[in-house]
Order: structure tokens, then C-alpha cells, then sequence
């Protein structure tokens, strides 16, 4: 329809809710207009777009006359648990700068620019493509940090701090990193394992649990990474980088719907289930314990069962 017509309609769905307001003090709709649908530092309307990749994972954005995207509102989901690769002040100089502030747009400034790389490649007709070589520390291991927040997370440094002074050992609530192995074809071969390939069918490959102390340094702290089940020291050849965690980052799949697949487009489906019994499973205590509570209570039951009236049962 045309632009004004709908301008038009969503008013008067936005006036509809005006009599719900339940503050009459302050009046107007309790459905409010977000200034993401103005232009940036005007009251004007300007058209704006939305390009989703599943329910938490998505950016809205203006789109220029040279058919560049402005970003408005991104999503970090899936992204929160890495740390920077770099900084605000190492941005690239590729990618146009935010044209509104980082913390309105809810991301950080590396996360705004894999927003920015994914929206202009749909733009381009090509969403399936995303370019991930814009910035060169992109190249390193992806880092994720923890708190040992708890007797379990705390314990895997336990290698690290046997047989050291109390002061230098990683203690409770202090950080740590971890890192991610290469796994499958993309992890690195040994001359044991290609020896092994020769002889017969090849055994197990060992996958390390990779973690180290806390470094400010990226660089510095790949030479302290071990495993934490074994002790083995872990290289960063082993070890998966930005690029390859962030490869199929925009075609995360959406399960909850149908038509949500890695490769599919177009609008989802819901999924209607039907309950075929209850059966408590424990999941609303399945962390009790962990913090090192006494007489931690089990999950009773592993299974459960329900059918959907569309797509594969579970």
C-alpha cells in the first residue's frame, strides 16, 4: 500500500490503545512509536527495513540512495560471550561509523560491524555471503571469559595452581579465558593421527578443553593455553578464530518454526504442539549443587514426550 496510507493505518492502531493507558495523568498510547521509525534527528518518517535471522538475531536498519545500510537497532545475541577483538579506537576505517550512538544501537563496535558486513550483503543480493576479512585480528583465537564463579568452574584450574603459592593460583571469583578447539576435518593433523590413517580405521581423535589465566593481552596469553582435563599445552593452530566462529553466524537456524532452516527464506511457520503426557524431568533445579550446596538435588527424569502436528517428533 502506499507509504501514506500505511502511515495512516498504523496511527489509528496506535490511537486504539490510548484508552488502555492506565496512567490518565500522562495520557497517550500505551503502544509507542520508536524513534527507530524517524529519520536520524528529525521527526520525519523514514522507511525502515528489517533483515532477521532468527527470533533473538536481527538488525533494523534505513537504507541510503547508494543502497548502504544505516543501522538502527542490532542484535548481540550470540555474540555476548566473546570478548573484543578489538577495540572502538582499531575499527576499520572500511566500514562507515555508526550514524547513531553504540549504546543505542545495544552492540558493541566490532559486533556493529558484523551487523553492517551481514546487511550489506543481503543488499547486495547476496545474504548467503558475508564477508569476514574486514579487520585482521578477526584472525585470532576467539577468546570467551569466565568468572570461577563456582567450586566447578574453579576447578579447572586446579593443574595450573597445584603446587603454587595461594597468592599466584587463580582463586575463587577471579577471571580465566577459554577458547574453542578446531574439531572435525578443521582441526590440525598429527603425525600420530595420518600415521594412524595408514595402518586401519583411525582411532578417536582427542578434542583439548582449551582455557588459560586471565590476560588482557590476546597476543601474550596463546603461549599459557593448556587443556584443562589433561595439562597439555594447546596451540593456536588447534584453536578456531573469529572467522571460523563467526562463519555461519547469519544462518543460524530458527527450530521453533518451520521454514526456519539454515538455508530457507521467506515467512515461518508456527509449530503446534500437542501434549501427550507430564512427566516431571527436574530442569527447574538441574543447577542445584553446582555452587558447592551440600546434598544437591538430581534430576529424577531424562525424557520427555510431545508431538508436533507438523515437522519431526521430539
Amino acid at each position: 500500500m502506499p507509504r501514506e496510507e500505511f502511515h495512516s493505518r498504523a496511527r489509528r492502531v496506535v490511537d486504539w490503545f490510548k484508552p488502555l493507558n492506565p496512567y490518565g495523568d500522562k495520557g497517550g498510547s500505551i503502544l509507542k512509536v520508536e524513534e527507530q521509525n524517524r529519520r536520524i534527528g528529525t521527526d520525519k518518517s523514514e522507511p525502515l527495513y528489517c533483515f532477521a535471522i532468527s527470533a533473538k538475531r536481527h538488525a533494523l536498519f534505513n537504507i541510503t540512495e547508494g543502497n548502504r545500510p544505516v543501522l538502527r537497532k542490532v542484535s548481540a545475541h550470540g555474540l555476548g560471550h566473546l570478548r573484543d577483538p578489538y577495540s572502538e579506537a582499531e575499527a576499520p576505517s572500511s566500514i562507515p561509523p555508526p550514524a547513531v550512538e553504540l549504546k543505542k544501537l545495544g552492540v558493541k563496535r566490532w559486533q556493529y560491524d558484523l551487523w553492517y558486513k551481514i546487511t550489506e550483503a543481503a543488499l547486495a543480493g547476496d545474504p548467503d555471503n558475508v564477508q569476514l576479512d574486514w579487520h585482521p585480528a578477526l584472525q585470532r583465537p576467539a577468546t570467551i571469559r569466565y568468572a570461577a564463579s563456582s567450586p566447578k568452574l574453579l576447578d579447572w584450574m586446579a593443574r595450573l595452581n597445584e603446587g603454587r603459592p595461594y597468592q599466584e593460583q587463580i582463586r575463587p571469583f577471579n577471571f580465566l579465558l577459554a577458547f574453542m578447539p578446531r574439531t572435525s576435518v578443521f582441526a590440525p593433523f598429527s603425525e600420530e593421527f595420518v600415521n594412524q590413517l595408514r595402518r586401519g580405521p583411525p582411532l578417536k581423535r582427542w578434542q583439548p578443553a582449551p582455557i588459560a589465566p586471565y590476560d588482557s593481552d590476546p597476543g601474550r596469553v596463546l603461549s599459557k593455553v593448556f587443556d584443562r582435563v589433561t595439562g597439555t599445552p594447546v596451540g593456536p593452530e588447534q584453536l578456531k578464530t573469529y572467522v571460523e566462529v563467526l562463519a555461519q553466524y547469519h544462518l543460524s537456524s530458527e527450530d521453533k518454526f518451520l521454514n526456519g532452516q539454515f538455508r530457507d527464506r521467506g515467512r515461518t511457520e508456527r509449530r503446534h504442539v500437542v501434549a501427550t503426557g507430564q512427566v516431571w524431568i527436574g530442569k527447574e533445579a538441574n543447577q542445584v549443587g553446582e555452587s558447592g550446596e551440600e546434598d544437591p538435588i538430581w534430576s529424577a527424569v531424562e525424557e520427555f514426550t510431545a508431538t508436533y502436528d507438523k515437522g519431526s517428533a521430539a
